[in-house]
């Protein structure tokens, strides 16, 4: 075989959709990379303004907190409400137990991992920055701990990105997920607004909670698909059932 020929098969396998390193493996690399490079270009942003607000602050700061009314608070606390801990703490293991009592283990360890991974690398980033909270406007909600990035958005992107990872592992209708990662965004984006109205966080905090979420979601779903494809593709070379632990292969029609 030539070295055009191994390139080319090489391509082929990176890019196909039946290989446990193929095009789903690919794309989660790809994207890492991009999450990563976005994250680091605000990270920089923060050190060398950690003392204050950046112009990009500084404006969606004024055009929220400016929106203000009696009837938008209230909004933008039920909004920011989907990345509160009390509302995790009680959807999480929810979520978890009604998957592993419907069969699906491998996507109940895969929403487990998007959640509680997405925890711990946000807190780790909070102590890491060390940013101080917005102090330019009134806060309309108390919080304790450093501001970047957002936790509460952070919190949201792998909540619901992790359901969006879920459907995409479970389902191969374009449409079902389509219709699911449009929902989680409008969730996500909500819960990043909502932080900046309520004087609780800078829009950079925001916009890297979000990226931070996401790379943890890409990160964890792209290797569980990854283990996932390669035990069933083990399992088919060498004619084994299936364990009963293990989630079955899956027979849907492709749109």
């Amino acid at each position: 075989m030539t070295r055009l020929q191994q390139i080319a098969a090489f391509a082929r396998r990176r890019f196909s959709r039946e290989e446990a390193v193929g095009l789903y493996f690919t794309i989660g690399c790809l994207a890492c990379v991009l999450l990563a490079a976005a994250f680091a270009f605000l990270a920089d942003e923060v050190f060398e303004i950690r003392k204050g607000p950046n112009a990009i602050d500084q404006l969606f700061g004024v055009v929220l907190t400016g929106a203000r009314t009696p009837f938008l608070n209230g909004v933008m606390n039920d909004v920011t409400a989907f990345g509160d801990f009390r509302f995790l703490m009680l959807a999480t293991p929810g979520i978890i137990a009604l998957l592993v009592w419907a069969g699906h283990r491998v996507s109940a360890l895969l929403f487990a991992g998007c959640v509680l991974g997405g925890f711990a690398v946000e807190t780790a980033l909070k102590l890491t920055f060390g940013r101080a909270r917005p102090d330019l406007w009134p806060a309309l909600v108390t919080e304790k701990t450093y501001s970047f990035p957002s936790g509460h958005t952070t919190m949201a992107t792998v909540f619901f990105g992790g359901l969006v990872a879920v459907v995409f592992h479970l389902r191969k209708r374009r449409v079902e997920r389509a219709i699911a990662a449009a929902a989680a965004a409008v969730v996500i984006l909500g819960v990043a607004t909502s932080r900046v109205y309520l004087g609780a966080h800078w829009a950079t905090d925001t916009a890297a909670g979000m990226l931070v979420g996401l790379f943890w979601v890409v990160v964890y779903a792209s290797g569980t698909e990854f283990f996932a494809r390669r035990t069933r593709a083990r399992a088919t070379a060498s004619g084994a059932k299936p364990h009963p632990a293990r989630e079955p292969r899956r027979r849907s029609r492709v749109s």
